[in-house]
């Protein structure tokens, strides 16, 4: 694959535009009438950072990717924003505390602002609904946004397997949404305070499987690509072009009537059509199901990467039928790449992969596996490996089980495991792009469990060695029994902040920044999330612990990080045993239109509290930021 052209072919001084030009990187020439700039947000969007420095040619090849629209416009907004609130941004020194609080919050808890049951399960823990911002320039929409959740439940004539939400910005903690005063449909059930069901569906192929990974988002929403998976049977990549009001019944706020798909098309779904397509992901050399591999959407050149439980990584073409020569094709295995479509890891890699991860600079494709090693795969289908983790054939949490995080622009790939040096500690490893050298950073105990995704504080953007630049973690110390089946022997879970260097390297040793959870409980950290509120100057850590067995507990933290470490929480809440991966919305003053999406583990069947046994549901929840509208 040669280097893609950017968007629209134009670079034009990126970093220097307005916010009001950025669109135009996207939608072409200046005209006198509004001009629409949309925003996807999803698992990726997550994995891929772009920073606002770095040389020419990296910031040049990163135009092939709208993420890095998307960072860039949030830059030039904070950047306005900043200079009008500069004279206001005074924040006073306190007295950290030295634990997390365990059952009472010490800030004004976060607000949850509706929760609509999935069904017999919800989002699979670590993984992460897909928000689609119609327009960034505009007031938020409450019917054209919309959040899609992925059911990692086998579909059924009352069971879906792919969810989406609209009129999101519903409810009255804090204040009133922009979405409470819609009217209803003559005979339907409405609540108004709550989100609707925009289209619910049973997508199901010959496995009858369910959605294990994290969606993605056409450029323009209108199509979502996903994978459907069953244990012990094939996995199969679909393109569903959803149509609004399919699956929907009389009560908005039910998901129990889904719209069934076993009928697939022979061309590319036209938006709008409620019709989707089917690619069964078994080459004659790789096969497999597909536990934690999320596809990854290279936007330029209309491609998806995605793995299997069994070590392959498939490159699959003509995803969403954008580009010239896609005519009217559907998704297909590129058998130009690797052996027949498929790259095999390495003989070691037997088991699960991550979801892939694409660097528009140097175009290899980057991903984790359950044998503890990060891999490179060049366009040409070579594989390089670096190793991060044990393995799970020398210790239980030894494997990568998140996608790598890119900077491509800064040069630098990080990924992290359960267990390193035998069972000693985690691991936050920091590798340079072509892996010439590396950073272990050690985490906590080793071989306690596993370790997910990291976030990068706001001041990295700017640039890894400004003031403030950190990378937090989770992880454990002591030992707390089997973190999967809840065992707790006087362990605790700990959070880190890990510092930065000359030229962006990672400080070795230990992070210079612990808080410890104050909890003997064993607890796994689901991935770390982090959002810039430009409105107040606030850059927030999103923190949550996954408690196996202390329904109790309060377990999901924000705090506020603009100038580097601080351990005085912001606002807590308790959310069942913990969340998904979450996504993070608009930075608005509209009603209820700045929140945090995601899945809350083991709610009862109201998504009112958490449920003990094997009678769990999942739960699609949005709440509002602390500190937002």
């Amino acid at each position: 694959m040669t280097r893609p052209l950017p968007w629209g072919g134009r670079f034009a001084a990126l970093l220097l535009l307005s916010v009001g030009l950025l669109p135009l990187l996207i939608a072409g020439p200046r005209t006198l009438e509004h001009v629409r700039s949309p925003k996807i947000q999803d698992w990726s969007t997550r994995h891929t950072l772009y920073s606002q420095t770095g040389t020419s040619a990296a910031l040049e090849a990163a135009q092939s990717d709208p993420r890095a629209i998307f960072r860039w416009r949030e830059a030039e907004q904070r950047a306005f924003d900043e200079r009008s609130l500069r004279s206001f941004r005074e924040f006073p020194i306190r007295r950290p505390p030295r634990t997390f609080p365990s059952r009472t919050p010490v800030a004004p808890a976060m607000q949850r602002d509706w929760a609509i049951s999935l069904g017999t399960a919800g989002t699979a823990a670590a993984m992460y609904p897909a928000k689609y911002t119609f327009d960034v320039t505009a007031t938020p929409s409450c019917a054209n946004d919309f959040v899609v959740f992925p059911v990692n439940a086998a579909g059924s004539a009352s069971q879906a397997n792919l969810v989406a939400f609209n009129n999101l910005y519903s409810g009255t903690a804090g204040s009133t949404g922009i979405c409470d005063g819609r009217g209803t449909p003559g005979g339907d059930t409405d609540t108004k305070t709550s989100a609707t069901v925009m289209w619910a569906y049973n997508v199901q192929s010959t496995i009858n499987g369910g959605v294990p990974g994290s969606p993605a988002l056409s450029f323009d929403g209108t199509k979502v690509a996903f994978i459907e998976s069953a244990a012990g049977k094939q996995a199969h990549f679909h393109v569903l072009a959803w149509k609004s009001g399919n699956g929907v019944g009389t009560n908005l706020q039910s998901t129990a009537t889904p719209q069934t798909i076993s009928t697939f098309s022979a061309t590319a779904p036209a938006a709008g059509s409620g019709t989707a397509t089917d690619l069964a992901l078994d080459t004659a050399l790789a096969t497999g199901s597909d536990t934690l591999s999320s596809p990854y959407i290279d936007y330029a050149n209309d491609y998806a990467y995605v793995g299997n439980d069994s070590g392959y990584v498939f490159r699959i073409k003509n995803v969403f039928c954008t580009t010239t020569g896609c005519g009217t094709s559907v998704p297909s295995v590129d058998t130009t790449w690797g052996t027949l479509g498929a790259v095999k890891l390495s003989a070691t890699c037997t088991g699960q992969v991550t979801g892939p991860v694409l660097d528009f600079f140097n175009l290899n494709v980057y991903v984790g596996c359950s044998d503890g090693k990060l891999y490179a795969i060049s366009q040409s289908g070579t594989v390089a490996s670096l190793t991060v983790g044990d393995g799970v054939s020398s210790k239980a949490f030894g494997g990568i089980v998140d996608p790598p995080i890119v900077d491509g622009v800064n040069g630098f790939i990080y990924a992290v495991s359960g267990s390193a040096n035998n069972g000693a500690n985690g691991v936050l490893v920091q590798a340079k792009a072509d892996f010439s050298s590396s950073v272990a950073v050690p985490i906590g105990n080793g071989n306690q469990c596993n370790i997910h995704a990291p976030a990068l504080s706001n001041a990295y953007f700017t640039s890894p060695t400004a003031t403030g630049s950190l990378i937090y973690i989770g992880g454990v110390t002591g030992t707390i029994g089997t973190c999967t089946a809840g065992g707790a022997t006087g362990g605790t879970s700990v959070l880190y902040g890990a510092t930065f260097g000359a030229g962006g390297v990672l400080n070795s040793g230990a992070p210079a920044n612990s808080l410890n959870s104050g909890n003997p409980v064993g607890s796994e950290y689901a991935p770390m999330g982090e959002f810039f509120n430009a409105t107040t100057g606030t850059d927030l850590l999103f923190v949550s612990l996954l408690r196996n067995n202390s329904r109790e507990f309060v377990n999901l933290y924000s705090f506020p990080i603009t100038t580097g470490w601080n351990t005085t929480i912001q606002s807590a809440v308790t959310e069942g045993l913990g969340i998904s991966g979450m996504v993070v919305d608009n930075d608005s003053a509209s009603g209820q239109a700045s929140s945090i999406y995601f899945n809350s583990l083991d709610q009862n069947a109201a998504c009112a509290s958490p449920q003990s046994g094997a009678n769990t549901i999942g739960c699609a929840v949005k709440l509002t930021q602390a500190g937002f509208q």
